[in-house]
Formats: structure tokens, C-alpha cells, sequence
């Protein structure tokens, strides 16, 4: 896997001094040295970490026991007398656990100790479905692909979920309004489950902020807006590389911008937002389709109803990204969703972005459908799992877990 900026700052530099303070320090430098530079000799093990050789022979040990390094024999250049030893993490293990319960659809990923994904998998779900049944059937996932991997689950570190809905953290306000508060109380939920399940730190985020970190690392780009449209509308922006929060924690909330003044309330407590024009249950509703497929079939037929309110939808869709793009200069917007593979969606959006947006934000832009519109967001929480993992107060990480 490879995390946005974060990354390294979650694997973590361990300064000299730590490095010598105790064998767990010791191991975590090895581990992390390891998963930078992929397999090494003991020696270059020696130099990458600043180790005394003793003290990597020590730790390494104790890492074999644990069952988290091998070492194998390498024949260097065909050169004469006993092949080398080459040290890795062992790919067999699962570490981290990505969770994502979407509205209509669970999906996980599990990562090994070099936060390399070594699994993933994904089920649709029906949208009425509480969050209890969605986080155990997300479990019941994950061991039904551990069986069918050979993986084992008992050595896992970390765990991070998303789930849908903002979560308001940092600076502001938790919303008094019921219809926004089940939302932090879904988050506990899954967090209390999940902590019981596993037994190791866990962290519960949104679901499209993780999507977006998914996507962002499939792209290699540093400056990138998010976008998924399906039965809820949200988002998330990549900002320098790094995911962007915001004084709330709710930064990316695409699906709240207003795009009329005058259009109805929204369970958010704004007017006119995206979501209400956007989001797959709006087009149902303004085209009286029964399902996807109905209207799927009516745009494929050019049906002029269909056809005018997805061009609504596109456009209001376009106006908050434009004002994404204008504020905050990201280069490439993704759009993920059952709405935005809609015949003429995307289409539509691009064509609009770029007719409103300043012309300095439209010169290199690239909109593109969403690469993984199944798993990036179990990928992305695989960021927070490492996070989790490598977090030592286990109280204070389950506290965070409802924040």
C-alpha cells in the first residue's frame, strides 16, 4: 500500500536515542526499515537503523519469534562461500484491517507487516441495513477471505473503519440535530464491536475521507478532490499530500455545499445541498424511476425526464467542485459512485467544471472516474489501521475511537 503523505509519519523516524532505549524501540526500527527499503542483509540492517550489530541480531530474534521476519538465503552475484542472508517481513501475515460500511456495501482489505495489501474483497448490502448487522457482516467477510487466503487473523495490530456521515472532532461543536448525532453514536458502535472482536486499538472515520486516501494513493497524485455520488453524497480533498480536516474534522463534506439558496432543508441543517439534487435517492424520486436499472434503461433511451434531471445532477455536482478547484488548487478530481457511471455523467460534470471554473484551475486538470469504486475506501482506512497499531496508550486510542 502506499498512504499519501501521512505515511512515513505513521511508520515514524526513531531517533538514536529511542533506538537504544529498549528492544521494542529496537524492533520498530528494523520493522520500519524494512518496510522502506523491502528486503536487506543484517549488515545493511546495521547501517539503515544505526544499530550495533549485536542489538540487530538481539531484535531480530525476538522479531523471528514473533513470527513477523524470515530470513532466506541469497546468492549474491554468483559470488563464492556462504550465500547471504536476506531479511523480511513475512508477507504471509496479516497486521492492518481496513473497513469500510458503505450505505450499500461493505468492503475490507487486510495489509501485512510491510503495508503491502495482501487481501481485499467486497458485498453488496442492502441500504435499510442497521450498523450492527453491517460491521458483523463486514467480520464475517474478513473470515471468510482469511480462510480462503490461509490468512491468520489472530496476528493483527491495528483495525480502522469508515463509516458513513460527517464527524465532527477538533475545534468545533458536536450537532444537537438527531438526524447527524446517530451518526457518532454508529461510530461507537462499530468502534465498541469491533475493540471486542479483535482485541487491538481501532479507529472509526468517514468512509469517503478513507475512499479518498484510497484513491489519492492509486492516482500518485498529491492534489486531488474527491467526489462519490451514489445513495448519499460526500467527499473528500488531498491537499499537498496530505488529507485535508479542518477545524471540524468534516472537511470534504462536497454533498452539503449549497448550490441553491432557495432550495429545500437538508438533514444537515443547510439549504439546497448537493445531495439533494445528486445522491441516487434524489434522481429516483425527480425521475419517478423504480431503481438504478429503470433509470439506467430510460438514459440509455434518451428519455428527455431522465436525461434533464442527471444533467441537474452533473451540474450541481460540477458547482461544488469548482469551488473546491478555485480554493483550493488541486489538479485531479476523482468521482466514484453508482450516479457518476451513469451514461452522460461524467461527461456532463467535466464539461461544466471546466465552463465555471477559473481558467488557471482548469488548465491541467484531469476528471476521472474512480479507479476502485469497490475497495479504495478498506484501503484507505489501512492508513489509520497502521496509526492504530502503532499507538502504545490503549486507552487513550479506544477513547479516540469515538471522538
Amino acid at each position: 500500500m502506499t498512504p499519501v503523505r501521512g505515511g512515513r509519519e505513521i511508520l515514524g523516524e526513531t531517533s538514536g536515542d529511542a533506538r537504544r532505549a529498549g528492544s521494542e524501540a529496537s524492533r520498530s526500527a528494523i520493522i520500519a526499515a524494512l518496510r522502506r527499503g523491502g528486503p536487506m542483509t543484517r549488515q545493511r540492517l546495521v547501517t539503515e537503523t544505526g544499530l550495533s550489530r549485536a542489538t540487530v541480531s538481539v531484535a531480530l530474534g525476538a522479531l523471528a519469534a514473533e513470527g513477523r521476519i524470515r530470513e532466506t538465503a541469497h546468492d549474491a552475484s554468483g559470488a563464492r562461500g556462504r550465500p547471504s542472508m536476506l531479511v523480511s517481513i513475512d508477507a504471509s501475515r496479516a497486521e492492518l484491517i481496513g473497513i469500510e460500511i458503505g450505505r450499500a456495501h461493505i468492503a475490507v482489505a487486510l495489509a501485512d507487516g510491510a503495508d503491502t495489501v495482501i487481501a481485499r474483497a467486497d458485498r453488496d448490502i442492502a441500504a435499510s441495513t442497521d450498523v450492527r448487522t453491517r460491521v458483523e457482516a463486514a467480520v464475517a467477510l474478513l473470515a471468510d477471505i482469511a480462510a480462503e487466503r490461509g490468512l491468520d487473523l489472530t496476528t493483527v495490530r491495528g483495525v480502522a473503519a469508515g463509516t458513513p456521515g460527517p464527524k465532527f472532532t477538533g475545534e468545533g461543536h458536536r450537532s444537537q440535530d438527531l438526524a447527524l448525532a446517530r451518526f457518532t453514536r454508529d461510530r461507537a458502535d462499530v468502534a465498541a464491536y469491533l475493540v471486542g472482536h479483535f482485541g487491538v486499538p481501532v479507529r472509526v472515520e468517514n468512509n469517503t475521507r478513507y475512499t479518498t486516501l484510497g484513491e489519492t494513493a492509486t492516482a500518485g497524485a498529491r492534489n486531488v478532490a474527491y467526489l462519490r455520488i451514489d445513495e448519499g453524497v460526500g467527499g473528500g480533498v488531498v491537499v499537498d499530500g496530505s488529507l485535508v480536516s479542518g477545524s471540524w474534522g468534516t472537511a470534504g463534506e462536497l454533498g452539503h455545499v449549497c448550490v441553491d439558496p432557495n432550495g429545500p432543508r437538508c438533514a444537515c441543517g443547510g439549504r439546497g445541498c448537493v445531495e439533494l439534487v445528486a445522491s441516487l435517492p434524489a434522481l429516483l424520486a425527480a425521475t419517478h424511476s423504480a431503481d438504478l436499472a429503470t433509470l439506467t434503461d430510460r438514459l440509455r433511451a434518451g428519455d428527455p425526464d431522465a436525461t434533464v434531471a442527471l444533467a441537474r445532477a452533473a451540474d450541481a455536482a460540477a458547482q461544488a467542485l469548482a469551488g473546491v478547484l478555485a480554493v483550493l488548487d488541486v489538479s485531479t478530481v476523482v468521482v466514484g459512485g453508482r450516479v457518476a457511471q451513469l451514461t452522460g455523467f461524467l461527461d456532463r460534470l467535466d464539461h461544466v467544471v471546466r465552463d465555471v471554473a477559473p481558467s488557471w484551475c482548469t488548465a491541467k486538470l484531469t476528471v476521472r472516474l474512480a479507479d476502485d469504486d469497490r475497495t479504495a475506501g478498506a484501503r484507505g482506512a489501512l492508513v489509520h489501521a497502521r496509526s492504530a497499531a502503532e499507538t502504545t496508550a490503549g486507552a487513550d486510542d479506544q477513547a479516540r475511537t469515538t471522538g
